[in-house]
């Protein structure tokens, strides 16, 4: 085989790789989605999926929520202490 007569076959699987890419993955994406829905949805009914509580899991929720207002009680102490700051940086004018 000539080295000539590949130039053009690499040319069109350029364009087709591609395409054919393309093509697949949004075909896979609009067929394969309601298959997962359903799937998810019977999992759910049936229990197996999200359906119990996990006490793992609300103890890590408990300490995320926890987390959550200390950090917010952080920053308000320091938009307070940086509000002390920037008032001592002002000079006071006597009369």
């Amino acid at each position: 085989m000539d080295l000539y007569m590949l130039i053009p076959i690499f040319g069109i699987l350029l364009v087709m790789i591609p395409v054919a890419g393309l093509t697949l993955t949004l075909t896979l994406r609009f067929a394969i989605k309601p298959f997962v829905e359903a799937l998810a949805r019977a999992l759910r009914e049936s229990g197996r999926l999200g359906g119990g509580s996990n006490p793992q899991i609300e103890a890590l929720s408990e300490q995320v929520e926890s987390l959550m207002a200390e950090v917010q009680r952080l920053g308000e102490a320091q938009r307070f202490d940086k509000e002390l700051l920037t008032e001592r940086t002002v000079p006071i004018e006597q009369p």
